[in-house]
C-alpha cells in the first residue's frame, strides 16, 4: 500500500484487498471496471495490452457485494459500462443497489468498430444508484452528459477528470472518502485530489498503478503549489 496524502493506493486483486477496508467507511464508490469484452485500443501508433480481467464478469457479482458492505448508508455508486454487456451489469448492480439511472455520456468523437455495417459508437453507460438514499449536494443533472473524450495516453480507457469530477461534487461533501476498485491510471484519484476528497484506489497492474501513483502525487504538488 502506497500513502500518499489523503490516497490510499493498493496494487494488487481488489476483491482480496478491499477485504481490508472497514464496513461502512466509504461515502462515494466511482469505478470503471473492465467491461467484459476483451478490449484491446488500435487507435494509437503504440497499442495498449489487453485490459487484465476482461474476458469475463465472473467477479462483478462479488465486486458489487463488497462495494455494498464498504459504503455508508445513504450513499452512492457510479460504475461506467458500455452497451455490450449493460445487461450483466444491471443484473448484478441492481442485487446491492437501488439503481437511479444508466447515466449516457456522450464523447466528443467516436469510436471505430465495423466501419461498413454499424452506426459509429460515440457513448458510453454509467449506472448510478443508491445504497439507501443519497440526494444531490449540487444541482440536478440531465441523464445525458456530454464531456470530452481523452486521448488515452495514460490508459487505453482512460476516463475524463471534469467528468468525474462532476459526480464527486454532485454526490459528496469536502473530504469524504471515495473509493475505486479499477484505478486504472488513476484519474478518480487525480478527480479527488482536485475537489478535496480523499481516495482508495486498487489497481491489478503494476504499469498502470506506478502511472497512478505518479499522476496522483504530481496533482497533490500541483495543488500545493497553486
Amino acid at each position: 500500500m502506497e500513502n500518499i496524502e489523503k490516497c490510499e493506493l493498493w496494487q494488487g486483486d481488489c476483491l482480496e484487498l478491499m477485504k481490508d477496508i472497514p464496513s461502512g467507511s466509504v461515502d462515494l464508490v466511482l469505478t470503471d471496471p473492465p467491461y467484459g469484452m476483451g478490449f484491446q485500443s488500435h487507435r494509437r501508433k503504440e497499442v495498449y495490452a489487453k485490459i487484465k480481467n476482461d474476458t469475463s464478469l465472473e467477479w462483478l457479482d462479488g465486486y458489487f457485494a463488497e462495494c455494498n458492505r464498504i459504503l455508508k448508508d445513504d450513499t452512492a455508486i457510479y460504475c461506467f459500462c458500455s452497451w455490450h454487456n449493460v445487461d450483466i451489469f444491471k443484473k448484478a448492480f441492481e442485487k446491492y443497489f437501488k439503481l437511479k439511472n444508466i447515466i449516457v455520456w456522450v464523447k466528443n468523437n467516436h469510436g471505430s468498430g465495423d466501419l461498413k455495417a454499424s452506426y459509429a459508437p460515440k457513448h458510453e453507460f454509467i449506472l448510478y444508484g443508491n445504497k439507501g438514499r443519497r440526494t444531490f449536494y449540487g444541482k440536478r443533472m440531465e441523464d445525458v452528459i456530454f464531456a470530452n473524450k481523452t486521448k488515452n495516453e495514460n490508459h487505453p480507457t482512460e476516463k475524463p477528470i471534469d467528468l468525474l469530477e462532476q459526480f464527486i461534487n454532485n454526490s459528496t461533501e469536502k473530504k469524504s472518502v471515495v473509493f475505486d476498485g479499477f484505478m486504472g491510471s488513476g484519474s478518480t484519484g487525480v478527480a479527488c485530489v482536485n475537489t478535496n476528497r480523499r481516495f482508495i484506489g486498487i489497481e491489478l497492474d503494476e504499469g498502470y498503478f506506478n502511472i497512478a501513483k505518479q499522476r496522483i502525487d504530481e496533482a497533490i504538488k500541483g495543488g500545493a503549489n497553486g
